[in-house]
């Protein structure tokens, strides 16, 4: 692992970040492109989590690059629900605002397609997503164990009907990975 500290924010690289430039780099063609563009949606996410910290005067702890995208680790700080609310949110708002954009010009493509996809995955209510730590600010309690099993379930449906229809893209079976070993684990700490 690769460690950078700039200012009081530290910018770790993970070994599975470079496994996934070194593989992306070898196979080229639309693997290598759907890989950088996902990457650039992590990227313009995660610039929307730190604007928004910006604005209210909090700083980041850590930015991980990994093979499941980028990372932003920060504390709430004391910064109160509302300002909370808006860092947790503003990532989604940056990707679902790119969707946005490109349906009015026309340009339906794999970059908006990846931005509404990681605009929605990370609004989901688990606990590794945007959405699952909003869920918990807001209710004060993580979400039920039936609720990760309904949207597990629902992404498994997803990935088997990609699957049949010869569309299963990577990004979607890293996200299934990360989701169900997040359920896996929650359940592992419940019992």
């Amino acid at each position: 692992m690769l460690e950078l500290t700039v200012g009081k924010t530290v910018f770790r690289f993970t070994f599975s970040f470079f496994a996934l430039i070194g593989l992306v780099s070898s196979v080229g063609g639309s693997i290598q492109k759907q890989v950088m563009t996902v990457l650039l949606c992590s990227l313009m996410h995660e610039g929307g989590h730190m604007t928004a910290m910006e604005l209210f005067g909090l700083r980041p702890d850590m930015l991980t690059f990994y093979a499941g995208g980028i990372k932003l680790n920060g504390k709430q700080c004391g910064c109160g629900k509302a300002a909370y609310t808006v860092v947790l949110l503003s990532g989604c708002v940056v990707n679902l605002a790119a969707f946005a954009l490109c349906l009015l010009l026309g340009r339906v493509g794999m970059f908006a397609a990846a931005n509404l996809a990681l605009g929605l995955f990370n609004l989901l209510p688990l606990r590794y997503f945007d959405g699952g730590r909003l869920y918990t600010e807001l209710t004060g309690r993580e979400p039920a164990f039936c609720i990760r099993i309904a949207v597990i379930g629902l992404l498994g449906a997803l990935a088997a009907a990609a699957f049949m229809t010869g569309r299963l893209p990577i990004s979607l079976i890293a996200a299934i990975v990360i989701i169900l070993s997040d359920g896996i684990l929650t359940a592992r700490q419940s019992v």
